[in-house]
């Protein structure tokens, strides 16, 4: 074996590559990092189906709870319709429950919305906000817009010999501003 030949086997020779080794340094193994990312794949999703594989050792107090944790959505929904259903079959009823809940202090309607937001989750909410948000842009329009027929109607009826075009914008206070002038 020749000198090219022992520097061949030192660098390459038995498991080891030294230039592999060595380019390692800089950039990662793709095969290797692919390895450890398909590792990492299986083992969330061994994890995640261990949570929703049959119980070997489930109770009858497990299963009590299960369903118990499942029943407050359906019942608040079926509450809704009864009410809606049993309103006009017996409004004299309905009236003392109404007449009922309106002695509730504000304090623990706050609970029972909170745990209705619970469990409903903070959708109701934000769409709430959002419809006030875009009532309060619509009341807005509509006060400029009949600003602007008044203007119109003014301008038809020979009262007004020039006016301005009204100007819509979204601030309110721009356009109280500019109602001023």
């Amino acid at each position: 074996m020749g000198l090219i030949g022992q520097i061949l086997s030192t660098l390459f020779g038995g498991d080891r590559n030294a230039v592999r080794e060595m380019a390692e340094v800089f950039r990662v193994n793709a095969e290797a990092a692919s390895k450890r990312g398909h590792d990492l794949d299986s083992a969330a999703l061994e994890q995640f189906a261990a949570e929703f594989c049959q119980r070997t050792r489930r109770t009858w107090w497990d299963s009590l709870i299960d369903g118990l944790n499942r029943l407050p959505r359906p019942l608040l929904a079926l509450w809704a319709l009864w009410v809606l259903v049993w309103t006009p079959y017996d409004p004299i009823f309905m009236a003392q429950v109404f007449a009922a809940w309106a002695v509730i202090p504000q304090s623990v309607w706050a609970v029972i919305l909170v745990i209705v937001t619970f469990f409903f989750g903070g959708r109701q909410q934000v769409k709430g906000l959002d419809f006030q948000r875009d009532v309060a842009g619509l009341l807005t329009q509509t006060q400029a817009v009949l600003k602007s027929r008044a203007s119109l109607d003014a301008l038809e009826a020979g009262k007004v010999r020039q006016v301005s075009a009204p100007v819509l914008s979204e601030n309110p206070a721009l356009d109280a501003w500019r109602a001023s002038k």
